[in-house]
């Protein structure tokens, strides 16, 4: 087998590992929340570090292929735009468990994330970016919305389910907004040292939750999320030469 196929394979293989993965974490969350509380989150984020390397490895190949960006596509919407938005409907948003109006509301709220990281996908795969991310990457939206929806549904965090939920709501909608905005987002691609000495750090924290599950871990997780998200864009400007 010449080493270009090997590193098509691979890459294949990586994106379907991503794929297996948020479907797992769809089936975990379905039936399994109570019992597996931290699973899902777990196998989000192996499904992001699978989408990582697929990318990494799909660029050591001289050519680029139609079929593997199709099937990075499909993985990527299971794992970061459908599964997070199944972890939220196990979470108390407004009022999910009262009454049938309000769980419509939920259905509404957490298809609403699904679309737009279904929609900021699409957009990536046919005017994808170099220097940095037009709306917030999907990845880090999804470790925002998992973690902030499994902190919620164990009542780890009294302010993520203030007010019958508002709080968890708004954290959905506004993560859906970044996504499908041009808001620009730092990406690793630039190369500066802090950039990196950042990723590295994030990275580290997510991982050690994948090996230590427990609410201080995740917590953590959804600190850097947070940060991400809420302070990217002004790094990015701040740095920016």
């Amino acid at each position: 087998m010449s080493s270009l196929n090997k590193f098509i394979l691979l890459a294949f293989l990586l994106t379907a590992l991503n794929a297996l993965c948020g479907i797992g974490g769809i089936i975990v969350s379905i039936y399994f929340s109570n019992d597996l509380p931290y699973l899902a989150m777990q196998l989000l984020i192996f499904g992001a570090i699978f989408d990582f390397l697929d990318g990494r490895v799909a660029k050591m190949a001289p050519i680029s292929s139609t079929l593997g960006a199709y099937f990075d596509s499909i993985g990527d919407v299971i794992t970061f735009a459908i599964l997070p938005g199944i972890m939220l409907l196990n979470s108390p948003m407004i009022g999910n468990d009262i009454a049938e109006f309000n769980s419509i509301l939920s259905l509404f709220i957490a298809g609403f994330y699904s679309f737009c990281g279904w929609a900021r996908l699409m957009r990536f795969a046919t005017h994808p970016t170099e220097i940095h991310f037009d709306g917030l990457p999907s990845p880090a939206a999804a470790l925002l919305v998992g973690s902030s929806a499994v902190l919620a549904n164990l009542s780890e965090m009294s302010w993520l389910f203030w007010a019958n939920g508002i709080t968890l709501t708004l954290i959905a909608i506004i993560t859906g907004f970044l996504m499908i905005l041009t808001v620009k987002y730092p990406t690793p691609k630039r190369g500066k040292t802090p950039d990196m000495v950042a990723i590295g750090i994030a990275g580290l924290v997510v991982i050690t939750f994948v090996f230590f599950p427990f609410y201080g871990t995740l917590s953590a997780v959804l600190f850097i999320a947070i940060l991400y998200t809420a302070f990217g864009p002004l790094y990015l400007i701040k740095t920016k030469k």
